[in-house]
């Protein structure tokens, strides 16, 4: 019986396989793809979401000279030529981050420090400053490296009183809540931990002596269910295969935008099928499929420019002045032998003002002077050399730099005294800009601008027509930071939140039916 029925099936006609189309392919791929790659969709989303109230560890410039102690400055101390030269003699026995390597004074800065005054010596990183050392405003003594009793105290200073000490931690590098390559150049660096109801960890630079950086409660929360998942801020794959993470932040991406495409020119053709019953359905589909049909339909285009301008985040230039922009400014090395008026003497030039909280050694076109930081928030720039005071670049000024800034090789079409960001020289929530700034903007092919410090005239952001369109095409569209949002929050919120969620909902829908389809499989 068993041949017999074998002999007729053997008669029975097989239908040739159907052609595969290309709906169907497109459904395959956007179903296979997005098994592998959907849950990360919808943690990015998710950790986007998070990420919306991150509480940045990084002290602000602003915040960071809140925090001083206003102190007064006499003839008694060293001077800032004299700590240099004494730090010079320590500084090639410190520990500085691999990508320290040039390890020359170029400025620095008097703070109280403790129960005495003291000089910072910066060295130069790209734009930003590198504290190289800590030395005694009145023997000259270098303090560097600090122990971790003095860590202990400056952070105590940055807590509530009578906050306990749990633990004090040596950090060679950064740690999940200081992970941001923005940061590398701080460390080593104390992690001092409080036993406080918010449970901060305050961070100490070891050669520097300042407190840069806070954890909370609220950070570590934000921290791992928003930077670590979205930015894949594994130390694993940061400090071990940084390479590897370089590829995977363009990699993965680039295949989710492949989900992305495969699902709207899906869902876009499967809107509103056949008339049934009189009426139109926008979709064909029952409970989560259809659900997943019209998220993916009204929210694909925002999957699909979020994860591509997720690429586009770690490629393109920023809008902060370069390194040797910076260095044209500055001029050469530091001419410490033409410092020649004493920090009491430039002080002496601001009659009936507070007393300084920071003052701070910066040269400009080849002059060293004093940026100094008042307590009552005013801010003053004094020549080293002449004791000229003011308070405020000149225009003229503000050009002249701003054409060395850019080799003097194009003419300035206008010059701008700024107050209030614009669209290219904005802040971020955690991120500050200076203000107020000159924006010099130049008459040549690529639409040069110049953002001037404009009260000690470094520069501090640059753009041109290529830095314009990575603006737009990637900062504006990934973080939403158009100049309506930028100054309302509240605002911001109102738009981004709907929108995460949205994306949201199309991610999670799309995961659990792909979950449901491999438990069929299986």
């Amino acid at each position: 019986m068993a041949v017999q029925i074998a002999s007729v099936a053997g008669h029975i006609p097989q239908r040739a396989p159907a052609a595969l189309g290309w709906k169907r392919l497109l459904y395959l791929t956007h179903r296979w793809i997005g098994i592998v790659l959907g849950t990360l969709v919808f943690v990015w989303f998710t950790s986007g979401i998070a990420m919306a109230f991150y509480d940045w560890p990084a002290y602000t410039d602003s915040q960071l000279l809140s925090q001083l102690t206003p102190f007064d400055a006499t003839d008694s101390l060293v001077g800032f030529a004299a700590a240099a030269r004494a730090a010079q003699g320590r500084i090639p026995s410190l520990t500085f981050p691999a990508k320290v390597t040039d390890r020359t004074p170029i400025g620095g800065r008097l703070f109280w420090w403790r129960d005495r005054p003291a000089y910072q010596i910066w060295g130069e990183l790209a734009y930003h400053p590198v504290a190289l050392a800590l030395v005694d405003a009145r023997t000259g003594s270098v303090l560097s490296p600090i122990d971790p009793a003095a860590a202990s105290a400056i952070a105590a200073e940055r807590v509530e009183a009578g906050a306990r000490v749990k633990g004090v931690d040596l950090l060679a590098r950064g740690d999940h809540y200081m992970e941001n390559r923005d940061y590398a150049h701080e460390f080593p660096a104390y992690r001092v931990r409080f036993a406080n109801p918010s449970a901060t960890a305050i961070y100490v630079e070891q050669r520097g002596g300042t407190a840069f950086g806070r954890a909370t409660s609220t950070t570590r929360l934000t921290t791992w269910l928003g930077t670590v998942p979205h930015w894949m801020y594994f130390q694993w794959l940061l400090q071990d295969r940084e390479s590897l993470w370089q590829q995977l932040s363009v990699g993965l991406p680039a295949i989710a935008v492949l989900i992305a495409l495969t699902g709207i020119t899906l869902g876009l053709v499967q809107l509103f099928p056949n008339r049934k019953r009189g009426r139109w359905r926008p979709t064909a589909y029952r409970g989560v499929s259809k659900w997943h049909h019209l998220a993916g339909v009204i929210f694909g285009l925002l999957v699909l420019t979020w994860t591509f301008t997720g690429i586009l985040e770690n490629l393109g230039p920023s809008t902060f002045p370069s390194g040797a922009q910076v260095a044209r400014a500055r001029g050469d090395r530091l001419r410490w032998d033409q410092i020649r008026v004493t920090e009491a003497a430039a002080l002496a030039q601001l009659s009936d003002r507070s007393r300084p909280v920071a003052i701070d050694l910066v040269q400009l076109e080849d002059q060293p002077g004093y940026d100094i930081h008042l307590a009552d928030g005013w801010e003053f720039w004094v020549d080293a050399t002449t004791g000229h005071s003011r308070s405020v670049l000149a225009a003229d000024d503000a050009d002249r730099i701003a054409s060395r800034v850019m080799g003097g090789s194009a003419p300035i079409a206008r010059a701008d005294f700024l107050t209030r960001y614009d669209s290219y020289y904005y802040a971020r929530p955690g991120r500050e800009r200076h203000l107020p700034a000159w924006r010099v903007t130049f008459a040549d092919a690529v639409g040069s601008v110049v953002y001037l410090d404009a009260v000690n005239g470094t520069p501090v952001g640059f753009t041109d027509h290529a830095i314009r369109v990575w603006r737009w095409a990637r900062d504006a569209i990934h973080s939403f930071d158009y100049p309506a949002l930028n100054s309302t929050r509240l605002l911001w919120y109102a738009v981004v939140l709907p929108l995460l969620l949205g994306g949201a909902t199309s991610a999670v829908t799309g995961a659990y039916l792909l979950v449901r389809r491999v438990r069929r499989m299986a």
